[in-house]
């Protein structure tokens, strides 16, 4: 940014003549120096400013779009993880079903075999008893 140069000499006398000191005068005239040597290079303009908002709004729109492939992407992974898990929980709980139905089928065999053999004991026991108890009256 161009800044035109100052006589500082004249502004002493402008404000002297308006009524300030020869130093206020002088004090003046060294902050107007002062102000025209201030580097004004680093402060952004306009256009900088709406550069940085185009770069800033297009890097928001480019994170929101990898952001929403993204979880579009992990929703696949998930629902194709849970039909997986839920397929396998449904195959193991059929074979648990299988397993636990042979098991009570055995059971009952086994529980059918007691009994059979109990009966029979009981019905020998019983014959047996009733043969003893009609020998003597022969």
């Amino acid at each position: 940014m161009a800044v035109a140069a100052i006589d500082t000499h004249e502004v002493v006398k402008e404000l002297h003549a308006a009524g300030f000191t020869e130093g206020q005068a002088e004090a003046v005239s060294r902050v107007v120096r002062q102000a025209q040597n201030f580097d004004l290079s680093d402060l952004a303009t306009k256009g900088d400013l709406a550069t940085t908002r185009a770069g800033l709004e297009t890097s928001i729109a480019e994170t929101r779009a990898t952001l929403e492939k993204s979880i579009a992407e992990t929703k696949v992974g998930l629902e194709r993880s849970l039909a997986e898990t839920k397929a396998a929980l449904e195959t193991s709980i059929a074979e648990t079903r299988a397993e636990i139905r042979t098991a009570i089928a055995e059971t009952k065999a086994e529980i059918l075999k007691w009994m059979v053999s109990t009966l029979g004991l009981q019905t020998v026991v019983i014959i047996g008893a009733v043969i003893s108890l009609v020998r003597p009256l022969h």
